[in-house]
């Protein structure tokens, strides 16, 4: 798109002079200022904090070393506009095992067994050295920096993950426009550190029979963080269905779901360039510009080829499909729970509700039809061997095929592939033993029809079992993530969505569940457009009021926009911490661009037409 710049003389000349407010440009541009830079840092509970903080300037290869009592109380100010490492290296290898499930098994005698059980229970304490560090650009005034091992791996291998985080920033990196993403930029640190310690743990309980255990340091981002993503995810299934946990984690979970997602499922991440944006630059105009060929901020409302893609895919994913889902994934469960080996069922004719189950074995197998939920149930379900290992854990694979109906909404699986994965720890089908908690995944492909168009994907849904807080043994379907199409005759969309209950202890006989979802869907003009959205789905293809994640030529976007009455605020975030704060009543606009705390030139209307007035005397046409 054709930059718009012309002095400001020169336009005033071509539009003509007016006398209402809006009309006319003030002449006190602002003139940029010195800038500073002030850096706070942040590592999960489980890790001492005391240790050493090494900062290297990536211009000048200067060197800062500090000894640290606690490094998340720390505040330290850095040369702004200049490219960082920092790397924390902890006093103490030992920390505790953050899982409620507990962290394995281990050999007789450890002495950090406090019960003697021969396994490492929750807070029981462990030896595993964990790396911390980060690569990030210091916007002026406040940055946040959020060590974890995911973020190290990131920076060895100096990697660009801010598309993979679906922010304008990377997940570890907050600026001063950002800072009121702190709680969920936190949990999201813990939960990657809570995964990688748990895939250690997993590590040396599989070693216990060797005469060396070795916690493996040398792994690749790609590798290591689809290791750690399942395990990253469990943190939030744990904190939300266990009473001990952190439930501040509840108004973030969908965030937080779709972000370890994204980055567990990039394999395109490329590595990071490194030229120095000045204070000047005018980057995030050009990328406001691009991003208005399908966001029409004025108008609020997407284009009409995205809005016909969304009103679509809304469509698609409305309350009656989230449902349809939900019932074909509670089917699964409720079945093997009561009729499978882990129940101790002999073979036989079985009705559980209004669902009739034939149940064979050798090999297993399921023939299950009727109702359920108000949907039309048709499932048969094969698994040739059944074993649940303590130990090791297990995958049991099978092959299922289904139809669920209700309405006129469809969801098949045609002879695909059923994997039931369990934790190695728990068998969460069996209610009767002493474990109160367990973890599973079930995994298949299935489809979704609905009026001319249809989604189809890989399904894996998550089986929790936990105690309530009146004490009894619950299990339940805690959420799913889905990865697959939508296909129609307007649009072929890549399409992920992550699905998590948020509050399982409160109006138990609704689910609470955050939706989020990221759409891959190329428009004429900008082939390479994706979306990222959390929340309600029915508001999918609304934008008057919306949270929205977009990239465009690979140039991320953070929009918020709000509208009450007549008075409409946009809040752009762009790369390294810039961002354009649009505030329009009627014809009148202001507001301002800056980068990180400092304001580099306001936002004003000559004519009736939005612009950006800039320190020289320059005007630049936003729309």
């Amino acid at each position: 798109m054709i930059k718009k710049i012309i002095p400001l003389c020169v336009f005033s000349v071509l539009v003509g002079c007016g006398g209402s407010s809006d009309d006319t440009a003030s002449t006190d541009a602002i003139s940029l200022p010195q800038t500073s830079s002030q850096v706070s840092f942040y590592i999960a509970p489980w890790q001492s904090p005391a240790g050493t903080l090494k900062i290297t300037n990536e211009q000048t290869a200067q060197v800062r070393t500090l000894a640290v009592d606690d490094v998340n109380s720390l505040t330290i100010d850095l040369t702004s506009l200049e490219f960082h490492k920092v790397e924390f290296i902890s006093d103490s290898v030992s920390l505790p095992c953050p899982s409620f499930d507990g962290c394995g098994r281990t050999l007789r005698d450890n002495p950090n067994d406090e019960n003697g059980n021969r396994r490492i229970d929750y807070q029981e304490v462990m030896d595993i050295p964990l790396d911390y560090a980060a690569k990030f650009f210091a916007a002026p005034g406040s940055n946040n920096v959020y060590l974890s091992p995911v973020s190290a791996l990131s920076s060895a291998e100096n990697l660009d993950v801010t598309l993979a985080s679906l922010s304008a920033t990377p997940f570890y990196h907050l600026t001063h426009s950002q800072l009121n993403d702190n709680l969920e930029a936190e949990m999201l640190t813990n939960a990657l550190t809570f995964g990688v310690i748990l895939q250690k743990a997993r590590e040396i309980e599989s070693q216990l029979n060797t005469q060396t255990t070795i916690v493996s340091t040398e792994v690749d981002f790609k590798s290591g963080i689809e290791s750690y993503a399942p395990f990253a995810q469990q943190y939030l299934a744990e904190n939300l269905l266990n009473v001990q946990g952190n439930q501040l984690i509840q108004s973030v979970a969908g965030e937080i779901k779709q972000r370890i997602f994204s980055l567990s499922k990039q394999d395109k991440i490329m590595a990071s360039e490194l030229p120095v944006p000045t204070l000047d630059s005018r980057q995030l105009l050009d990328d406001v510009r691009n991003a208005l060929a399908v966001i029409r901020l004025q108008e609020q409302k997407y284009s009409d080829e995205l809005t016909q893609k969304l009103t679509q895919a809304e469509a698609l994913l409305d309350t009656d499909s989230q449902q349809t889902v939900l019932t074909f994934t509670n089917v699964i469960f409720d079945v093997l729970s009561n009729f499978s080996p882990a129940s101790n069922t002999n073979a036989g004719t079985y009705k559980i509700g209004n669902l009739d189950v034939i149940y064979a074995e050798s090999p297993y197998r399921w023939q299950i039809s009727g109702m359920y939920d108000d949907h039309q149930v048709q499932i048969d379900m094969n698994v040739p061997k059944w074993q649940i290992s303590s130990v090791l854990g297990n995958q049991i694979n099978g092959e299922i095929s289904a139809k669920i109906n209700r309405g006129i909404t469809e969801l098949t699986v045609d002879v695909s592939e059923l994997i039931l994965d369990f934790d190695g720890t728990d068998d969460p089908f069996d209610l009767t033993q002493e474990e109160v908690t367990g973890i599973a995944n079930i995994t298949t492909m299935i489809k979704l029809e609905k009026e001319g168009s249809e989604i189809e994907g890989t399904l894996t849904a998550n089986i929790d079992r936990f105690v309530s807080p009146f004490e009894e043994l619950l299990t339940v379907i805690s959420g799913f993530d889905f990865d697959g199409v939508i296909s129609s005759d307007i649009q072929t969309t890549g399409i992920a969505i992550q699905a998590i209950e948020k509050t399982p202890f409160i109006n138990e006989d609704s689910a609470n569940i955050s939706f989020s979802l990221m759409l891959d869907m190329p428009l004429n003009g900008a082939p390479g457009f994706k979306l990222a959205y959390v929340g309600d789905m029915s508001n999918l293809d609304v934008l008057n009021n919306a949270n929205i994640f977009i990239t465009l030529d690979r140039q991320p976007l953070d929009i918020a926009i709000r509208q009450v009455g007549e008075n409409t605020n946009a809040v752009i975030k762009g790369q390294h911490g810039r961002w354009i704060d649009i505030k329009q009543k009627g014809r009148n606009f202001s507001g301002g661009l800056y980068f990180g705390d400092t304001q580099i030139a306001d936002v004003t209307a000559v004519r009736g037409v939005p612009g950006i007035l800039f320190s020289d005397g320059t005007f630049e046409s936003l729309f």
